[in-house]
């Protein structure tokens, strides 16, 4: 199976931050662990860790949570998405900031204090993007509509005969 690296572009292109606010958002969030490999002049990313910044800035823009509040759960956040988990496009997150921790619901999952995400429309996001989910065409390869053509051999050097 081949390893997906991504990079702070392709975070920018599914989160819809700019790659200067995904820097901003991993220094102040993420620096203990840190996201990411630096190698060389570039940093790549799994596509787990897209996740994880991909939830990191839902919860930053639609619930308006400073960076420093998410910086507390940010070592949460990365742990629990980046687990093993039951395939559940229903899923939600469960995010607590006293004390600092996250977990992920299954459906029916009671659900204590806390800032609650759901999960699915992030799932599709992420795989549409990388092209493992039939739901979205925006940057998924397709097949092309090509009409039928007749292929013929072609010679390969010489001269053609008459």
């Amino acid at each position: 199976m081949r390893h997906i690296q991504l990079r702070i572009s392709d975070l920018a292109n599914v989160t819809g931050y700019s790659r200067f606010q995904i820097r901003g958002l991993l220094e102040e969030v993420f620096r203990n662990p840190v996201l990411g490999r630096k190698g060389g002049s570039q940093q790549t990313f799994s596509p787990q860790e897209l996740l994880v910044v991909a939830v990191a800035c839902e919860i930053e823009e639609t619930f308006g949570v400073a960076r420093k509040k998410l910086a507390l759960v940010g070592g949460a956040l990365s742990r629990t998405l980046q687990g093993p988990r039951a395939m559940n496009r229903d899923a939600r997150l469960l995010v607590s900031f006293t004390p600092p921790a996250a977990m992920y619901l299954d459906n029916g999952a009671p659900v204590i204090e806390g800032l609650v995400l759901g999960l699915g429309v992030l799932f599709a996001k992420v795989d549409g993007y990388l092209g493992v989910s039939g739901l979205s065409h925006d940057n998924a390869q397709t097949l092309l509509p090509l009409p039928p053509a007749i292929a013929t051999a072609r010679r390969v050097g010489g001269s053609r005969r008459r």
